[in-house]
């Protein structure tokens, strides 16, 4: 294990009138698991404005290794590990703050589309392995969690990193345990 890694991985405030969102559930968890490297969890708003500015201070001030960005999906039905960000924003209810940004680029000057800096293969194979049901994804969607991640790429293109879309689910603790698998192949 790399002596100087350090993973940030990030959870989302609950959103479209949930009580809990899994994803920030996600990092109480892993605040309980031992590791051999530093594990910082931060939990962000769902909100288009603010999303990035937070991920943004806290990477500059913890300076991680690799960033694992995860949000929910409630109508997937395994882990999906998000190949590429586009740069567009679509989105079919407002966050948080009431924004809902419509058929528009989100840097007009961007590339259409950024792709992921982990080897997305190793880490689905470690979450597999693991035992939860894991597959590639080529559309994190066109709301806050694309944002981020499409923010995230362009802002930092050689920070390893991605997306997980956590699946609807009665019981996490396998997905988690998933998730845990591939913060440790890192």
């Amino acid at each position: 294990m790399a002596k100087n890694k350090k993973v940030l991985v990030t959870g989302f405030d609950p959103f479209d009138g949930d009580a809990v969102n899994p994803s920030a559930e996600l990092l109480v968890w892993l605040r309980d698991k031992e590791f051999d490297f530093e594990v910082k969890t931060l939990q962000l708003p769902v909100s288009f404005q603010k999303c990035f500015v937070i991920l943004e201070k806290e990477i500059k001030f913890s300076n991680p290794s690799h960033v694992i960005l995860t949000g929910l999906a409630k109508k997937r039905i395994e882990l999906t590990v998000e190949r590429i960000g586009i740069n567009w924003m679509d989105a079919r209810i407002p966050d948080n703050e009431g924004a809902q940004p419509l058929s528009q680029k989100i840097l007009p000057e961007g590339a259409d589309g950024l792709f992921s800096t982990l080897p997305v293969e190793q880490v689905i194979a470690a979450a597999n392995a693991a035992g939860c049901p894991t597959k590639l994804s080529t559309s994190a969607g066109e709301y806050v969690c694309n944002y981020l991640l499409y923010r995230f790429l362009s802002a930092h293109p050689k920070l390893p990193g991605t997306f997980l879309h956590l699946p609807g689910a009665s019981d996490y603790e396998r997905v988690y345990e998933g998730i845990k698998a591939i913060v440790e192949v890192l």
